[in-house]
């Protein structure tokens, strides 16, 4: 099965704009995307276990739209150690602020209405706001972002045999470990 590295082309996280109040309330849209695809990232595939679940709250804050995407998914993927097929939770939040301005000119002048300047919001220079804004983008890298680098079946779990390979958690497989590199003998005098 062939793995994706972008968002599959029929994910569609769009919003009218007109559906966001003008006031600064907020406004939510839920998506629920389905992945047909195992997604190749930090050199592993992560296949899915489900659909991905994304809520993006939309407000607008001092003439821009500020959008909270929160994403949560299930995979399946190699446990670091044993390479036993496990299962993970993906979850995250990342922020975006969509803006006519120049980030340069984005300070306000009372100092309360630029997040981006905590550097935990990405902002993202728009000509003018649409009639939908596509945050479909955003959505995936907030997904991106959330997956785990690795997993563990358990957390004691005891992975391979480095001689032999085999599985340690089944049993004992019998190998010798006091067969050292003799470079390293000095450090088994260690107590760690």
């Amino acid at each position: 099965m062939d793995s994706i590295k972008a968002p599959p082309g029929n994910w569609a996280c769009k919003v009218l704009s007109s559906r966001i109040p003008k006031t600064g309330e907020p406004y939510h849209e839920a998506f629920e995307l389905a992945l047909g695809a195992p997604i190749e990232h930090w050199g592993q595939q992560y296949a899915p276990s489900g659909p991905v679940k994304a809520d993006v709250c939309f407000e607008f804050v001092n003439e821009r739209v500020l959008a909270v995407v929160s994403v949560r998914a299930a995979f399946t993927l190699p446990c670091s150690r044993c390479l036993r097929e496990t299962g993970v939770e993906a979850s995250g939040e990342l922020k975006y602020l969509f803006s006519l301005r120049p980030t340069r000119d984005s300070a306000a002048p009372d100092g309360c209405g630029a997040p981006e300047e905590d550097g935990d919001v990405d902002v993202i220079q728009v000509d003018s706001f649409q009639a939908e804004l596509d945050v479909t983008q955003c959505v995936w890298e907030a997904l991106l972002l959330s997956l785990p680098e690795g997993a563990l079946c358990s957390p004691d779990c005891e992975g391979l045999c480095p001689i032999c390979g085999k599985d340690r958690n089944e049993g004992d497989c019998g190998c010798r470990y006091d067969d050292l590199d003799p470079r390293l003998a000095v450090l088994r005098g260690l107590d760690v």
